[in-house]
């Protein structure tokens, strides 16, 4: 159900209640909603305090807890993520449900926008907690407590991530420093397949930088520590959902740490080893199954003195340029000239260069398993590749991933077009991709003739009729 946010007051004053009535924890009646999944409402010290989890794979998003305040009678929870803000209202409902309405405003400088929505979420009975079950909860507590009143932090991890397909498993790891300043700034360099970047916090802005590309990102930041992605899920670990248990006592790193495993929703396991002295995790396991991923804190220091120019950046230093803005260009830009060159292997290991290609027009689609928008996209990108093939016209699939992963993926839905392996995000560079899926249209001079992201089949068609193609 979608709406104008602005208008659920004027429909459903009558409806307002005292925020005690919606004490409790609430599921969304949709098991196959994209948006909010579950709400937790209390009150604390006159405070009315609600705790969200979004859909997400393979286990919802915690977006952590805010305060809520009456508007028109009506409780307004109102979340500063930094990349957007969501305004959202709780309303009771007669039938004893509450009627979520929010809408999501961005500011990423991507133009999108959000018409609203509305969805309906019923009373969730809770559980008494085993005393084993408190137990552990009693330790995450204090794990939490710790990184919200975290000190100057230096922590170096690494992360290993291993994905079982059909015939193999694929493993790859990537090397974090994470340095932290209290209470808002926070730098993060990373070393992965892809290459290096770094995220810096600096308490206003939050700024994705790619040295190698001399490009940023940045975005408004979020307003406490929930909104740091190294952070948040440690923050919020006395507010799980799930059954924790202690596990046992293991040495991680030189440090005795007791184990806590958490059940989770999904068959999706989750264990921690905590420092017993400092309370800091030293090692993080998440099993989903076919995936697995592993981070082990190297490095866990508290306190200590830092450089200030950690948590500085300035683009104008080395002339570095907006990624966002030229990915938004990139439609402008890029059309009508001749199409960036680039030499990729297809997943039977053969090199295919863009420029050999030149005379035949050719259709690119930036795609991802991850992508549910490309998943919806990719069955009409399959029929121009089995229908347009014979009358020239060129597909190539361009994944960032891991060529298992699309292998196993195509060959499942029984998708025939070639896709190119993308790891280092070279094509994904020279032409600018921000946002999944992007369908480049290449004519035979070698030209870009068509530039989209989430293009519409009909428009697209329009562009391949255009080269004579259709």
């Amino acid at each position: 159900m979608r709406l104008v946010l602005l208008l659920v007051p004027v429909c459903l004053l009558a409806q307002s209640a005292s925020t005690e009535s919606l004490t409790g924890s609430w599921i969304n009646v949709s098991s196959e909603t994209g948006g909010v999944t579950q709400v937790v409402v209390r009150h604390e010290n006159n405070r009315t305090i609600v705790h969200v989890w979004g859909a997400c794979h393979p286990i919802d998003c915690d977006w952590g807890e805010v305060d809520a305040d009456l508007w028109n009678g009506i409780p307004m929870a109102i979340w500063k993520h930094g990349f957007s803000t969501v305004r959202m209202q709780l309303i009771p409902q007669p039938d004893g449900r509450m009627l979520l309405a929010y809408r999501s405003e961005y500011n990423d400088d991507s133009g999108r926008k959000d018409a609203g929505h509305a969805e309906f979420f019923a009373r969730r009975e809770t559980k008494q907690d085993t005393p084993d079950a408190a137990a552990a909860k009693a330790v995450l507590q204090r794990v939490a407590e710790t990184y919200r009143s975290l000190p100057a932090a230096h922590f170096e991890v690494r992360e290993t991530t291993n994905r079982q397909t059909e015939k193999s498993e694929i493993r790859s790891v990537s090397q974090r420093k994470m340095f932290f300043w209290p209470p808002d700034k926070m730098r993060v360099e990373t070393n992965d397949d892809v290459g290096p970047s770094v995220w810096i916090a600096d308490g206003q802005t939050t700024w994705t930088v790619f040295p190698g590309a001399n490009e940023y990102l940045k975005v408004p930041q979020g307003k406490d520590l929930g909104a740091f992605p190294y952070l948040k899920s440690y923050v919020l670990l006395d507010k799980i959902r799930g059954v924790p248990k202690v596990a046992g006592l293991e040495r991680v790193e030189g440090a005795d740490c007791t184990m806590i495993e958490i059940d989770q929703e999904r068959n999706v396991t989750r264990k921690l080893w905590i420092d017993n002295n400092t309370h800091l995790i030293r090692k993080d396991v998440l099993d989903q199954g076919t995936q697995k991923e592993e981070s082990v804190f190297l490095v866990a220091e508290l306190g200590g003195k830092m450089a200030a120019d950690l948590f500085v950046y300035d683009p104008g230093s080395t002339q570095a340029q907006s990624r966002r803005q030229l990915a938004r260009e990139a439609p402008q830009t890029l059309k009508g000239k001749p199409a960036p060159d680039f030499a990729l292997r297809d997943l039977d290991g053969r090199e295919v260069r863009l420029s050999d290609l030149r005379g035949q027009p050719v259709l690119l689609d930036f795609w991802a398993t991850w992508c549910g928008y490309c998943r919806a996209a990719l069955p009409s990108v399959e029929l121009m590749h089995r229908g347009l093939k014979a009358k020239g016209l060129l597909v190539f699939g361009i994944d960032a991933e891991e060529s298992e992963l699309a292998r196993d993926y195509l060959k499942k839905y029984g998708y025939t077009l070639p896709s190119l392996v993308d790891r280092k995000e070279e094509a994904v560079k020279l032409y600018h991709v921000e946002s999944w899926p992007t369908t480049v249209l290449i004519d035979r001079e070698g030209k870009v003739a068509f530039y989209e992201s989430g293009a519409e089949p009909e428009r697209l068609r329009d562009a391949i009729r255009a080269l004579g193609v259709w």
